[in-house]
């Protein structure tokens, strides 16, 4: 199992199967993977969102004027897709977001899941 933290502000979306999605400096699962899905992770506030499995690990670029799966630049409809299903209202939030933390270009690998189970309220981290 690959454990993944996010920030409190995702886990909602990511319990009402908004965001289906993470992007990440590396490539820590593969395919068919089992994800455990956290927030505040060695932190006393610790809280297993849920289970799920990855679907696809693929490598990501995100850049001022494109952003690239694989080898491929995306049109502008797919790259918003991506930004709303990694949590993002749209894709300048989230080039705004990856621009402040890492600086642009970024690269590195977008996480999708699949069969997404919730854990029990108060479940143990």
């Amino acid at each position: 199992m690959v454990a993944i933290n996010f920030q409190r502000n995702f886990a909602a979306d990511i319990r009402s199967g908004h965001k289906t999605q993470t992007i990440r400096q590396s490539a820590r699962c593969k395919t068919g993977d089992t994800l455990q899905l956290y927030t505040g992770q060695r932190t006393k506030n610790c809280e297993l969102i849920g289970t799920a499995t990855c679907a696809i690990c693929e490598p990501i670029t995100i850049a001022e004027d494109y952003l690239a799966t694989g080898y491929f630049r995306l049109p502008s409809g797919d790259a918003h897709h991506i930004a709303k299903i990694d949590g993002f209202p749209n894709l300048a939030a989230m080039r705004d977001w990856f621009r402040e933390r890492y600086g642009l270009p970024f690269q590195g690998y977008r996480v999708m899941w699949n069969d997404f189970a919730p854990a029990e309220k108060g479940a143990e981290c």
